[in-house]
Formats: C-alpha cells, structure tokens, sequence
C-alpha cells in the first residue's frame, strides 16, 4: 500500500469514528450554555423555553427563571456573533428549542424572535427545531420555511408535511429501563422503532437514555441518530478513539 492510500484510509476511518451526532440535552444547565456544546462539536443543542409577559426565558423549571437568561442572550447572540466570525462555513448545527409554556403562543414568539436575525433563519445549514408544545401535524407547514418539528409519534406522522419534520423522538423510558451499565437486553424493541422511523426517512433521538459511554457506543450501534447526553464533549471525545 503506497503513502496516499494508507493516509486516506486513515482520514476514512477517523471521519466514521466522530461522524456520531451528539444532542447537548438540557444545554442551559451548563457552565457556558451553547459554548461547550458547539465547541465540542455537538450537532444538536436543547433549550426549554416559557413564554412570560412576551419573554422567551430559558430554564428547566418556571421557578428557575432568570431575567438575563433568555433563548436571545444564551443562545441567539452567541449563535449570530459565531456565524459572522466563520462566515456561516462549516458548521450544520440544529437548535432544539422545547417549549414548556402554550404552543402556539410560545412558538409565534420564536418566530418573531428568529426574525431579528437573517442571517441565521436563512442559512442552509443551521435548523430550528421546536420541541415540547408543538402545534398539530397538520399545521408544521403554517410556520416559516426555518422553523422545523421535532416529531414524538409514529401514528400521525402521515398527517405531516414530511419538510417539516427534522426529527423523531421518544422516551427511552417507554422501552426500557436500562442503566447503561449491565448487558442491554432491549435491543429488538429499540430496533423496531428505529426502523420504522428511518423507513419513513427521518432521524431518531431518545430521550432521558442513560448517560454512559457504554450507553453511547450502543445507541450508536442500534443506529441512533443523534445521541442524548448531558455531556456532549466527553459523549463526543468517546467516538474519536479509534474502536
């Protein structure tokens, strides 16, 4: 083998080692919200959001509300600031906003948010995704053109303009009760579904899986798409060693 093809090979296998994508869940707990989930290269990046006297705050629990950390300062302004400095080059990223107050309030105030910067909703590579109190499957196609669903049933999926969907989840609670420590017994039921959604040409995430390297790598073999974890650079560094 000559020095060209054994390097190649060698960029082959380093590309299908880190080509994993990592979901940052629950990101805003985090020390540097958005930062330590982007520069670790996660691929999706969660906020859950209530809508209070027309502010979008970011919190996991109402009583945790703080004035400053909202969905534009946590995650908007360090987004845009990011964008212009790479000239929107090399970076596919979805922002996973879940809403916790009322659906379509909540969300028509993501929209006139979003609106405040073009230069993310137009970009071809930066998705955001709304989670939580979404409105019906027949009306995703009502919202603008950068606003996509992150889809929790496979019984109205037809019901849905296929466009609008960026992804399916579910609980992983619904499935098993696995620690992610001991030997996964649950495969065949995970597998169905996973099928079943990828047959249908979407992606799929679980939700409130266990948080393990061993929980990792095996979602990452049953052909999870994108990995939950509250730690997106220890989940990501996991997939650059080589197996």
């Amino acid at each position: 083998m000559n020095r060209i093809s054994f390097w190649f090979l060698m960029l082959l296998a380093t590309n299908l080692c880190i080509a994993q994508k990592i979901h940052s869940h629950n990101d805003y707990v985090r020390d540097k919200p958005f930062y330590e989930a982007f520069e670790a290269g996660a691929s999706s990046i969660e906020a859950d959001v209530y809508l209070i006297n027309n502010k979008l705050f970011v919190a996991h629990e109402k009583t945790e509300i703080d004035s400053y950390r909202n969905l534009e300062n946590l995650y908007l302004k360090p987004l845009n600031a990011v964008y212009k400095k790479r000239k929107n080059k090399h970076i596919e990223l979805q922002i996973l906003i879940d809403c916790k107050t009322s659906g379509e309030a909540t969300l028509s105030a993501i929209v006139g948010l979003l609106n405040k910067y073009p230069a993310l909703v137009n970009s071809k590579n930066l998705r955001f995704v709304i989670s939580g109190n979404r409105p019906s499957p027949e009306k995703y196609a009502d919202y603008p053109a950068f606003i996509f669903f992150d889809h929790q049933s496979l019984n109205d999926l037809a019901k849905a303009d296929p466009k609008k969907i960026a992804l399916v989840s579910f609980s992983f609670a619904r499935f098993s009760r696995w620690d992610g420590k001991s030997t996964f017994e649950d495969a065949e039921k995970l597998k169905a579904t996973i099928e079943q959604v990828h047959a249908s040409g979407f992606p799929i995430r679980f939700w409130a899986t266990p948080d393990t390297p061993l929980a990792w790598e095996t979602m990452h073999r049953l052909g999870v798409d994108f990995i939950n974890t509250d730690s997106p650079k220890a989940c990501k560094d996991s997939f650059k060693v080589n197996k």
